[in-house]
């Protein structure tokens, strides 16, 4: 209730918007959340793809936490690849932390300095042995901010062909699936497809017009 006084004292920014049902007026509060103070950090882990750190940090309010656990994890790509015949590259492969299979398109980390585009290229031919002609960035997001330190970076590739040269490493146990559009919804409605930023990446990519 004290965050509603206060950005009601301080006012809102009002703007029209168009949604679902037609324009509507959305009312925005002109004061901002603050960022958090760190007071220390200390690394718990330390792995070649992941470092694990507590930190204590104060709020804005004055609180502080003593234990704020945060993951560091290397940047990541992720290919929504399309083939010369309008079918989706996806790869199933199992799950451990959900102990599922796991329908996804193709993705992975990038390497140290290497650009996005050309780590998407080179795990999607990796992992599927599809190369494709056409790269477009749809964006790059942060999987979960609230722990996470990395981003996502998602490209659309289209005009694939399978002409490229796979090699997994050596824990990689991928089956190539190759689906339509409307597999793909279906794929999503059954929990097939279960790894949350594959299902953004894909309904951002029909939301451009895909």
């Amino acid at each position: 209730m004290d965050s509603y006084k206060e950005c009601y004292t301080a006012g809102v920014r009002m703007r029209s918007a168009r949604g679902i049902s037609g324009p509507r007026i959305v009312f925005e509060c002109i004061m901002k959340p603050e960022p958090w103070k760190i007071l220390s950090q200390n690394v718990l882990l330390d792995r070649r793809w992941m470092k694990l750190r507590v930190d204590a940090v104060a709020l804005p309010s004055g609180q502080v936490l003593p234990e704020y656990h945060v993951l560091e994890y290397p940047d990541w790509t992720l290919s929504l690849c399309v083939t010369t015949g309008n079918e989706f590259v996806l790869v199933e492969q199992y799950r451990h932390a959900v102990g599922k299979l796991s329908l996804e398109f193709a993705s992975g980390m990038l390497e140290n300095g290497e650009e996005p585009v050309v780590g998407a290229a080179r795990e999607l031919e990796e992992e599927t042995g599809f190369l494709a002609q056409n790269w477009t960035h749809l964006g790059s997001w942060a999987p979960d901010p609230s722990r996470h330190t990395n981003s996502g970076h998602v490209f659309l590739a289209r005009g694939a062909e399978r002409t490229g040269v796979l090699d997994r490493d050596d824990t990689e146990d991928l089956q190539v699936v190759l689906l339509d559009r409307e597999g793909v919804v279906e794929a999503i409605a059954s929990g097939r497809i279960l790894h949350g930023m594959h299902v953004a990446a894909f309904y951002k990519a029909l939301a451009e017009g895909l």
